[in-house]
C-alpha cells in the first residue's frame, strides 16, 4: 500500500481548484493513505463523502497559522515525510505571466524541494495540468524540472506534443481530472443546500476578465459581449432570464461589467453577487437549457451535469480551454472573440454534443485511473 503527501495550496475563491484537487484526492486514496496539511473546509465533505477509503485521508494536525503556506506548510507535514512515496503538486495550470521574476523563484522552490525528495526516495507527482506559456528560458527551467519528477501528467495532446517537442521528460498524458467526476458521488451535498435561483427558463453566464490572470481586459470583454448577443439572438426564447453566476470570486466584477453591456441592449439578466458554492454551481447549471462561459471547469462541470456550454474566448491564445474541448471532438462549441467569427453551434445539435462528451468522457476517465493503477499498483 501506497503513501502520499497532497499539500493542500486549494483557493476556497476558486471552485473550479476545490473540484480537480477534490476529485484527485478521492482517486489517490483508493491507493493508500494521504496525508493533507489542515483541514480544508470546502474540501473535506467533497474527499470524504461516499468514499470507500475516506479512511485512508489523514488530516495533519500541525501549527495552525502554518496550514496551507506555501512554504510553512512543509514543517506541518515534516512529521510524516519518513512515512510517505509520493509527494503531489496541486492540478491547475502553471505558467510564466507578466512577472518572471516570480516564475524564476517558483521554479527554484519546485525544483529544490525535488531533488531533495528524489534524494530520499520520494517521486514528486504533477497531474491534471496544463504547462505554458512560458519564455524559452522559463521553458529550459520546466525542462529541468521534468528530470527530478517521476511523472508530469498535462490534460490535453497538444500541450503534451508541444511539452515533447522541447525535449521534457518524464511526461504523460492523462486529461483534466474533471472527468472523474461522478455526480452520485456528491448527491447528498448536493440535496442539503438551497440553491440561491429558483427558475426553471433560464441560460447561464459565466466569464472572468480575462484569458489568465484577475485584471478586468475591457477590450477582452467587449469583443467577448459582441458575440455573446449573437449568440443570444439564436439561442434565447421567449421570457427566458439571463442569470450570470460565478464560481471563482474575482469574475463577480467581469459579470458586473457585461451585465451593463446586456441591459443596454435591452437584455432582461440577473446578478447572482455571492460566489457559487460546489452543490449551488451543479444545481444552477443542472438546470440550465445553456451555459456561455471562458472558463475550463466552468465548462466542463456544465456538461458534466448534462448542460452544454458555449465557450467564448480568443482561440489562438487560450491555449488550455480550446485544446481540451478540440481533444473532444466539440470545436463547435469554440467561439471566438472575433466580431466576424463563424459560428458553428448548432441549437439542434445539442443533444448529439452531449452524446459526444459521454463517449470521450467514458473513455477520458478510463485513461485516468489506469494511469494511477500502472504507477501505484506495481
Amino acid at each position: 500500500m501506497k503513501s502520499f503527501i497532497y499539500p493542500s495550496r486549494i483557493k476556497d475563491s476558486n471552485l473550479g481548484d476545490v473540484l480537480i484537487n477534490a476529485l484527485l484526492i478521492r482517486e489517490i486514496s483508493k491507493f493508500g493513505k494521504v496525508f493533507i496539511d489542515g483541514k480544508v473546509p470546502s474540501l473535506y465533505d467533497l474527499v470524504t463523502l461516499n468514499n470507500p477509503f475516506a479512511k485512508n485521508i489523514v488530516i495533519v494536525e500541525g501549527i495552525k497559522a502554518f496550514e496551507g503556506k506555501p512554504v510553512l506548510r512543509w514543517l506541518n507535514l515534516a512529521s510524516v515525510i519518513g512515512k510517505v512515496d509520493f509527494v503531489f503538486d496541486p492540478p491547475g495550470a502553471y505558467f510564466e505571466g507578466k512577472d518572471a521574476a516570480k516564475a524564476k523563484f517558483k521554479f527554484y522552490k519546485y525544483f529544490l524541494r525535488a531533488v531533495v525528495l528524489k534524494t530520499a526516495k520520494i517521486g514528486v507527482l504533477r497531474w491534471g495540468v496544463s504547462l505554458g506559456p512560458y519564455s524559452d528560458g522559463g521553458y529550459a527551467d520546466q525542462r529541468k524540472l521534468s528530470n527530478v519528477y517521476t511523472d508530469i501528467a498535462v490534460r490535453d495532446s497538444n500541450n503534451y506534443d508541444h511539452l515533447k517537442e522541447k525535449g521534457f521528460n518524464n511526461l504523460s498524458l492523462i486529461d483534466d481530472l474533471a472527468f472523474l467526476y461522478d455526480i452520485g458521488n456528491f448527491q447528498a451535498v448536493i440535496d442539503s443546500v438551497e440553491l440561491d435561483y429558483k427558475g426553471d427558463n433560464y441560460v447561464v453566464v459565466s466569464i472572468r476578465g480575462d484569458i489568465e490572470g484577475k485584471e478586468l481586459n475591457k477590450a477582452y470583454l467587449d469583443q467577448i459581449a459582441v458575440n455573446l448577443m449573437r449568440m443570444f439572438a439564436d439561442t434565447i426564447v421567449k421570457n427566458e432570464e439571463i442569470v450570470l453566476a460565478y464560481q471563482v470570486v474575482e469574475d463577480l466584477e467581469s459579470l458586473q461589467y457585461l451585465k451593463d453591456i446586456l441591459e443596454r441592449n435591452n437584455y432582461k439578466c440577473k446578478l447572482l453577487d455571492k460566489q457559487l458554492s460546489f452543490a449551488q454551481a451543479i444545481g444552477l447549471y443542472a438546470g440550465a437549457r445553456f451555459l456561455y462561459t471562458n472558463r475550463l471547469h466552468v465548462a466542463l462541470l456544465s456538461i458534466l451535469n448534462n448542460t452544454v456550454p458555449i465557450i467564448l474566448t480568443d482561440l489562438k491564445l487560450h491555449h488550455k480551454l480550446v485544446n481540451v474541448f478540440k481533444d473532444l471532438d466539440l470545436e463547435a462549441l469554440l467561439i471566438d472573440t472575433k466580431p466576424d467569427t463563424e459560428i458553428k453551434f448548432s441549437i439542434d445539435a445539442e443533444h448529439s454534443y452531449l452524446e459526444k462528451f459521454i463517449h470521450f468522457k467514458k473513455q477520458k476517465a478510463k485513461t485516468i485511473t489506469d494511469h494511477f493503477g500502472r504507477l501505484f499498483l506495481n
